[in-house]
């Protein structure tokens, strides 16, 4: 049977991670993704008898806790001119790796993320900060997965394996995929995929229409899950399908109730 995650994301925003957990079970998902975001930082709003009573439910409720989500590293990014910034998005990744450890995630995503006023410099100070965390994240058993979010100066798949090799490759680096990235970014997202073989960590799906760049819904763009699927299986990526969209505001479960079943009736 095909394992299916979710991000945080795809429940309504104001949801407790409880309520969560809890809705994930209920449309039949097998994992559950942490996002923490800029305005919810729950690297620092979960104490250690929180961290785990959601473990407890989560594994009452047979949803593996994936992983952690850096969102809130669009706003303090590595590659920020300000080294307070910078200073910032480093401690969330060690908080990152702490949150995984104490949920049993095995993974902590990282947005190659940068801004408008980076300086020339950007890859150095990306890499840096990156660095920072190796040693814990190699100690804790937890891989930091480095996805490419639509940014030119870390577009694809080759550019984050390039990163990878400056960082010292670490087998504690990986390749956090998104087909819906991809595909929006004109690539060819089996070559993508196929490139990460053996650095693939975890993997997003969404969708993206080229008519309505909104409409992220799976089957309602141009992503070819089929080709996307035999690549992974040809690269023996066995880990979940993480579907990152947003919610129906009318329906909570609604998106994630479809995605699950588009996903399974592609066998």
């Amino acid at each position: 049977m095909m394992n299916i995650g979710l991000n945080f994301g795809i429940f309504p925003a104001n949801w407790s991670p409880a309520q969560k957990i809890e809705a994930t079970a209920r449309v039949g998902a097998s994992g559950l993704e942490v996002n923490i975001d800029a305005n919810a930082l729950w690297t620092q709003r979960l104490d250690p008898a929180a961290r785990a009573a959601l473990r407890q439910q989560a594994a009452d409720a047979g949803v593996a806790l994936t992983s952690v989500c850096l969102n809130a590293h669009w706003v303090f990014n590595l590659a920020s001119p300000d080294v307070r910034i910078r200073d910032i998005g480093v401690s969330l990744i060690l908080a990152g790796i702490d949150l995984a450890v104490d949920l049993g995630a095995t993974a902590v995503l990282i947005p190659a993320c940068d801004q408008d006023e980076s300086p020339a410099n950007k890859w150095a100070l990306f890499r840096d900060g990156v660095m920072q965390g190796v040693a814990r994240a190699e100690q804790a058993g937890v891989a930091l997965a480095l996805e490419a979010v639509g940014k030119p100066w870390m577009m694809d798949t080759a550019r984050l394996l390039q990163m990878i090799d400056d960082c010292g490759g670490s087998p504690a680096l990986g390749v956090y995929l998104d087909v819906g990235n991809s595909t929006a970014g004109g690539m060819d997202v089996a070559s993508e995929l196929r490139m990460a073989a053996g650095r693939a960590v975890l993997c997003h799906v969404k969708d993206w229409n080229p008519a309505n760049p909104s409409e992220r819904r799976l089957g309602a763009g141009a992503v070819d899950f089929a080709a996307s699927l035999a690549a992974l299986r040809e690269i023996g990526y066995t880990g979940p399908l993480i579907v990152e969209l947003p919610p129906d505001p009318a329906d909570p479960d609604a998106v994630a109730r479809h995605s699950i079943q588009f996903l399974q009736s592609l066998g």
